[in-house]
């Protein structure tokens, strides 16, 4: 299915810091929004990183206005530190993309086999992260008393489990709870908060996998393609928009129709 363009919302006035945005999903959002007029902040591990997926941006949309800011969502003191750091240079979002992700990958992530410390380093980087940018982004959107927009992107794994990969869809799982909770007690700040959960999503990563592999994805998706990054990006400024005021402590799911389907194609029931 091939989308059919429409004109991006206009977000000229408003900040926004997409996490996770040096390459891929983040990096396709962060675009969209700066395609859109909004002031862009985007983020990294490290700083080189973040500010080269800016010159990226200002690359292709020379006006664009994209910052850089760089911390491990894993460590609460760089957290505290980097929002802090936007405070001072008038940068704090009205808008926050909470994209980053441990992806719970290592040596041995069964459950059995994953150490306890490999388990909390993707819950810290996965929840706890995303929970103290969300608060930080809150209590300045709540002081500055104009509202704002807080997205989580999730997984169909908090749902529907990855083999071997516990940690992460415990994470997963968990953060959507954490929205619906964020939810409930920032709408009276006139502060949306919803998720948007992911299946397959299309990455360069796709062209390194065999061919009987990428075949097989395709055919047991009802929609016979992974999801466009593209295809997230205009849904996260559609929710940023504010065009659907009412829509809070949703999980929109966008996966080609994985979530709809109780066993797979090629199964036999």
């Amino acid at each position: 299915m091939t989308p059919t363009p429409s004109p991006l919302p206009d977000f000229t006035g408003h900040t926004v810091l997409v996490t996770g945005s040096t390459q891929n999903l983040g990096h396709t959002i962060a675009m969209f929004f700066a395609r859109a007029g909004a002031r862009t902040i985007l983020h990294g591990r490290a700083l080189a990183d973040a500010q080269g997926a800016c010159d990226r941006i200002r690359a292709e949309s020379p006006a664009a206005d994209v910052h850089a800011v760089h911390f491990s969502l894993g460590d609460a003191g760089e957290v505290d530190a980097a929002f802090a750091d936007l405070g001072q240079r008038g940068l704090m979002p009205d808008i926050l993309i909470n994209n980053a992700a441990h992806l719970g990958l290592g040596a041995d992530t069964t459950f059995l086999g994953q150490t306890p410390e490999f388990f909390n380093e993707v819950i810290d980087a996965n929840l706890v992260g995303t929970f103290r940018c969300s608060q930080l982004a809150a209590l300045e959107m709540r002081t500055c008393g104009k509202g704002g927009s807080i997205i989580n992107i999730t997984s169909l794994a908090g749902e529907r489990p990855i083999w071997g990969r516990s940690a992460y869809c415990a994470s997963k799982a968990a953060l959507e709870g954490l929205t619906r909770s964020m939810s409930l007690e920032l709408a009276q700040h006139d502060i949306q908060v919803n998720c948007i959960s992911a299946g397959y999503i299309w990455t360069p990563r796709w062209n390194n996998l065999a061919p009987e592999h990428v075949e097989r994805r395709r055919k047991n998706t009802p929609g016979h393609e992974p999801t466009q990054q593209e295809e997230i990006a205009r849904l996260t400024l559609f929710l940023a928009s504010r065009q659907a005021p009412t829509l809070i402590g949703s999980r929109i799911v966008i996966d080609g129709g994985l979530n709809a389907q109780q066993v797979p194609s090629d199964a036999t029931v």
